[in-house]
């Protein structure tokens, strides 16, 4: 008998049931492959060279309705097992498929016992032929089950690292812009106090968006909305030196991505391009569908000299890509470009998946 130990449900995400979704067409295919492979292990070893691809067939048959009737009582006991912690519903489980194996060994021998038993073995009686069935589904299923718990704990331990990994990430942007909008709020208070009230509000703003949950995926219309409070809190200090030019396709602002993904590219757009030029310059957001699979956040900046300080950029864009590699495990990407005189950020993200759900 296999032995699960396993933390409460509440430490892990979704339903906290180790056992995969056997409602699912790909784990159905899965099954079935194994099955048939087992099939061939079992001819192999017990039929003679002569009766093999006779008796392949019908241990196929048998396997084939073991494994699919397994998968389907698996699939419809889910919501009952998963009320259950890990060890209680391994336990449920293991018992739940020998008593499956049993079931339809006896109907088998009731049916076309004569055949499979003298497949099986020549002399051998019913006991023995379910004796025999049950000892293999004992061995095969504390092993499936064995190794559904070990993947799901690989699967939880990955989880609480990425989920870290990503809160580290967060955690070092935070002080950085605070830092800046501090400063912008404090040279606001000698001149101008009412303004400096409205710029408090603003950073408010951008400062409950900081402390969100690493995790938690915001829609595309909310981070926008921090990036025009940080950006009025930047107009108050540059006045018309900075100007913004907004891109938006509307059909994408209920799209899913990280909190604080595109202000810290704003903030290097002004603090590292726009701040430098006596005369200002424009920051232009695009936001648009890059093709059939992904959308695309781009932001464009002039940069004096054709050269960019980039060492502040370096920082945001350097803990940026990390952050879209542990969310998105590759399937977004970021690319900078600096041509004649402007500064180009280009981010893609994936349509139709948790990041990007439009």
């Amino acid at each position: 008998m296999i032995r699960l130990s396993t933390p409460s449900k509440r430490e892990h995400p979704g339903d906290g049931l180790f056992l995969p979704d056997f409602c699912s067409i790909q784990m159905l295919f899965v099954v079935v492959m194994i099955a048939q492979l087992l099939a061939f292990v079992l001819m192999l070893a017990g039929s003679a060279p002569g009766q093999r691809w006779q008796d392949l067939g019908l241990i196929s048959l048998f396997v084939q309705w073991v494994a699919l009737t397994s998968v389907l009582a698996l699939c419809l006991l889910r919501p009952l097992l998963r009320r259950l912690d890990n060890t209680r519903a391994g336990y449920a489980s293991y018992a739940l498929l020998l008593l499956i194996c049993l079931l339809i060994s006896e109907l088998a021998y009731q049916f076309v016992g004569n055949v499979i038993v003298s497949s099986a073995q020549p002399g051998w009686g019913h006991a023995d032929f379910l004796l025999r069935n049950l000892a293999i589904s004992a061995i095969i299923s504390a092993i499936s089950l064995r190794y559904f718990y070990i993947h799901y704990c690989s699967q939880q331990s990955l989880l609480a690292e990425t989920t870290s990994r990503i809160e580290a990430l967060q955690a070092r942007i935070r002080p950085h812009f605070l830092f800046n909008s501090m400063n912008v709020i404090a040279s606001l208070t000698r001149r101008d106090p009412a303004v400096a009230e409205t710029a408090i509000e603003d950073l408010a703003q951008v400062f409950r968006a900081s402390l969100a949950d690493a995790r938690q995926l915001v829609s595309l219309a909310d981070e926008l909305e921090i990036c025009r409070s940080y950006l009025h809190i930047e107009q108050l200090r540059l006045a018309e030196r900075l100007r913004c030019n907004w891109q938006v396709d509307e059909a994408l602002m209920a799209g899913r991505l990280p909190g604080l993904l595109i202000q810290p590219l704003l903030e290097n757009a002004v603090n590292h391009g726009i701040e430098p030029l006596a005369e200002g310059g424009e920051v232009t957001i695009r936001i648009y569908r890059g093709g059939a699979a992904s959308w695309v956040i781009e932001i464009d900046n002039p940069c004096a000299n054709s050269k960019l300080d980039t060492s502040g950029n370096q920082i945001a864009q350097t803990n940026i890509r990390e952050r879209l590699a542990a969310i998105y495990a590759g399937q977004a990407s970021m690319h900078t470009e600096v041509s004649a005189d402007r500064y180009r950020v280009r981010i893609s993200l994936p349509l139709a998946t948790d990041g990007a759900g439009v």
